[in-house]
């Protein structure tokens, strides 16, 4: 056992944290104060492997003071793990009494701990539709700190994650080289991220009190950019826990924080704003993942720049000879069609997405190769300027995504009969939304029998228009079902043939 005092300097920028008005030393930087004093204790310590997180008093700040004194308690187990516990003692002016306090506690571990794994694919975008907050609204009104912790510069949420682009500042006070977990910033920003997920899908403004694990493998440093992507774990009233991850810019994992939990520590008096609400979670396009094996839709927008490490041979192949607009919703499509394979093949996520090849040689279509060797799917994708979209199913499928627009009612003799034209002046849904289903299906159709548009804008009519559900024929063929999903000017389309 060992006890260390310390005199925790202000730093500026820690005056930017705050919590009620008061400054608060953050997680980080008391991990990282824990991790500086394990080496001193045990210089051999590996502070990069950390279990049993606990963060369980605010720390407050003096700012009238130059430091804030605290002490480090200090244990060595038979195994070689170090303890460490920050702590401040107060003394009581009515009693006169002397009470300890602490604050934050960490186990650094020889034994490295066991991380999730995840394919880089999957923390390359998020699935479904995705609702973006800008950095000043996420400072102004959800995480309300100083410049110097307004470091997430873009955040895409969905309900099933979070990716945030993240910017550390330059070093404050020039302790890059001192610091044993690297930058402090990184990881703060996503916690933020998993604050502002929790304030739009679980209503509550939560901070983190404790981490199950934490492995760093390289250190992040100042004046670069990472991406935060965050994975809630599980959802309870007043408890929320998430497994965060940090990537560099080229998509390699700097650290992991896994069983990262989170409260509300204001007893219910912080409570998100109601433009943050998100009304419950919905699956996107969930009627048509009814008629399916499975989907995937991905938003092209939280596509991350080292999405295209993810791609195999034969995908690459085919990117490095695209521009840059066909590159994104290419990228996207891959990804929605590796989640395909994964899903297919009883939700894998630890093949390495390099040997999931989306594309075949020799053809244009897309491919769903399952990863446990089970039989394969009949596929289509589908993008526009906003999703890339994937569908598997045991029949002759066909998918499409549009947007409402102008362009499908000015093409509209070029594509529809006598009687579709009809089906579009005379419907209650509005002739622009009317005739993007009608387009959309004939698109769908193209795909399920691979044919040319020309044929099946001949050889398709459709004959009803709903909203979730329309019918058309082939030919002389039996009636077939199309069915419809809309986000917000988006039109999902999905066919599936006998």
């Amino acid at each position: 056992m060992a006890t260390i005092h310390l005199e925790i300097p202000l730093r500026p920028y820690l005056k930017d944290h705050c919590v009620d008005g008061r400054a608060v030393l953050p997680a980080v930087e008391a991990a990282e104060l824990l991790a500086r004093a394990a080496k001193g204790f045990q210089p051999g310590t590996d502070v990069a492997a950390m279990v049993d997180l606990r963060f369980d008093k605010f720390l407050f700040l003096d700012l009238e003071a130059k430091t804030t004194a605290a002490f480090c308690d200090l244990a060595l187990y038979e195994n070689g793990d170090v303890q460490a516990v920050l702590a401040t003692r107060t003394k009581s002016k009515k009693a006169a009494m002397t009470r300890v306090k602490e604050h934050a506690a960490v186990r650094f571990s020889r034994r490295k701990p066991d991380m999730p794994d995840l394919a880089l694919d999957l923390a390359s975008a998020l699935e479904g539709a995705c609702f973006t907050v800008q950095a000043e609204k996420i400072y102004r009104d959800l995480v309300p700190f100083g410049p110097a912790f307004r470091n997430v510069t873009r955040l895409h949420l969905a309900g099933g994650g979070a990716i945030a682009e993240i910017k550390t500042p330059v070093d404050p006070v020039g302790e890059e080289r001192t610091r044993q977990l690297g930058s402090p910033f990184p990881l703060d920003a996503a916690f933020h991220a998993a604050c502002v997920w929790g304030q739009r899908f679980a209503d509550v403004v939560a901070f983190p009190l404790a981490v199950d694990r934490r492995r760093i493998y390289r250190n992040t440093r100042p004046g670069d950019t990472y991406f935060g992507h965050v994975i809630p774990v599980r959802v309870e009233s007043g408890l929320l826990i998430f497994d965060l991850r940090i990537f560099d810019g080229g998509g390699r994992l700097c650290e992991t924080a896994a069983g990262v939990r989170m409260h509300d520590v204001s007893g219910g008096k912080l409570k998100p704003p109601r433009w943050i609400a998100a009304g419950g979670q919905k699956q996107t396009a969930e009627r048509i993942a009814a008629q399916c094996r499975a989907i995937s839709v991905i938003e092209l927008k939280s596509v991350t720049p080292f999405a295209k490490k993810v791609l195999s041979t034969k995908e690459k192949i085919r990117f490095d000879k695209m521009g840059d607009q066909r590159r994104k919703s290419f990228l996207a499509a891959r990804l929605a069609c590796k989640r395909l394979s994964r899903t297919l093949s009883g939700h894998d996520e630890v093949t390495d997405p390099r040997d999931i090849a989306t594309v075949f040689a020799d053809r244009p279509h897309p491919c769903c190769p399952r990863t446990d060797g089970g039989d394969v799917c009949a596929c289509s994708v589908s993008h526009d300027n906003r999703f890339s979209v994937a569908v598997a199913c045991d029949r002759p499928v066909g998918i499409d995504v549009e947007k409402i627009s102008g362009r499908v009612l000015k093409s509209r003799r070029l594509y529809m009969s006598e009687s579709e034209m009809a089906l579009v002046r005379e419907t209650p849904l509005g002739e622009a939304e009317t005739a993007v289903r009608i387009w959309s299906i004939k698109e769908a159709v193209t795909k399920a029998l691979d044919i040319n548009l020309a044929d099946a804008w001949r050889r398709v009519r459709v004959t009803t228009v709903g909203a979730y559900e329309s019918r058309f024929q082939i030919d002389d063929d039996a009636p077939s079902h199309a069915f419809h999903d809309a986000v917000r000017q988006h039109v999902f389309t999905l066919v599936c043939l006998q």
